[in-house]
């Protein structure tokens, strides 16, 4: 691997790139709203006829969250092709002959931190254990860890990422990027009733009601504190290997580590900021942990991180 890092960009046409950047997600946005409601009828027409009874009954903000991740695909390669991008090298993406090494270290160094917080939580009764968990969850689990942190890591730190580095210092880059990384994570799109009436615009209907099921304050912020700061060491391990493959061993394990607790056990404290500053419930579906405590040991794993990569940097300088 190469010993290299992703530059500051000084090009003059930084401004214009910024502006690029800012119109791919507006578009991906603005595409889903469009095609929300004939997909949404083109699922209910197969379902009635038979050719795809999977989907009847889904309700249409589902139709929506989907189109968002089909618009995003779609309009990745024509981004690409707009902004000057060729290849994955240009966003800082090379090939990595240590990826196994760098996913299974970054798995276990995201993942055992919060095995450690999640027996804590159980001995001191902030979590009680159910007595209905099955252990059929925890592969249904691991397949969502593994896949959502491909995704998110593809689009999040490769993507993303990639393109603020073009279009601004690394600094910002880093910081503006684990910021809409957390933003985004709130975005929920609002239930709806099965009978509503879905017109064409349905899907511009959504955006008022994106941020509607967020959870109060103070979880809310302290939830933000804690995707910002995993936003951070990803973005890190994604410049510092120019890879992504730390960084989805990293995402794994945080999932599946996070959501492994929400299977055994449930929130015991009520009401659920009680604890806070120190531990409150997890939020965004049981995969965001909230307090300083959390945050003290997601700040273990980015020690734990930094002490990797000057490893990584010297192994690479003596192969």
């Amino acid at each position: 691997m190469a010993d290299k890092t992703r530059r500051v960009n000084s090009n003059p046409e930084s401004p214009k790139s910024l502006l690029r950047l800012l119109a791919y997600p507006l578009a991906v946005v603005l595409l889903a709203c469009l095609m929300s409601p004939p997909l949404y009828w083109a699922g209910n027409f197969l379902a009635k006829v038979g050719i795809l009874p999977i989907v009847e009954g889904f309700p249409f903000h589902r139709y929506f969250s989907r189109s968002v991740q089909i618009s995003a695909l779609l309009l990745l390669w024509p981004a690409f092709r707009w902004v000057g991008i060729r290849s994955l090298s240009v966003l800082g993406i090379d090939k990595n002959p240590h990826w196994k090494r760098d996913l299974a270290i970054g798995f276990i160094l995201a993942f055992l931190p919060v095995l450690a917080l999640g027996v804590g939580y159980f001995f001191s009764g902030v979590y009680e254990f159910r007595a209905d968990w099955e252990g059929a969850k925890f592969l249904r689990v691991a397949g969502t860890a593994c896949a959502v942190s491909v995704v998110e890591e593809f689009l999040f730190r490769c993507v993303f990422l990639g393109l603020c580095l073009m279009a601004m210092g690394r600094v910002a880059a880093v910081g503006f990027s684990a910021a809409f990384f957390a933003v985004v994570h709130f975005l929920k799109t609002a239930k709806q009733p099965l009978d509503a009436p879905v017109t064409w615009w349905s899907g511009f209907e959504q955006l008022p009601l994106l941020f509607s099921s967020a959870p109060p304050w103070p979880l809310l912020g302290w939830g933000f504190g804690s995707l910002v700061l995993a936003g951070i060491l990803l973005a890190v391990a994604t410049i510092r290997t120019r890879s992504l493959f730390l960084a989805i061993g990293l995402h794994a394990g945080w999932i599946l580590g996070q959501q492994g607790i929400q299977i055994l056990g449930k929130f015991g404290i009520k009401p659920s900021d009680q604890l806070l500053p120190w531990v409150g419930e997890n939020v965004v579906s049981g995969a965001v942990p909230t307090g300083l405590v959390p945050l003290a040991v997601l700040g273990i794993t980015g020690v734990l991180i930094f002490w990797f990569l000057r490893y990584a940097r010297c192994d690479r300088k003596n192969p």
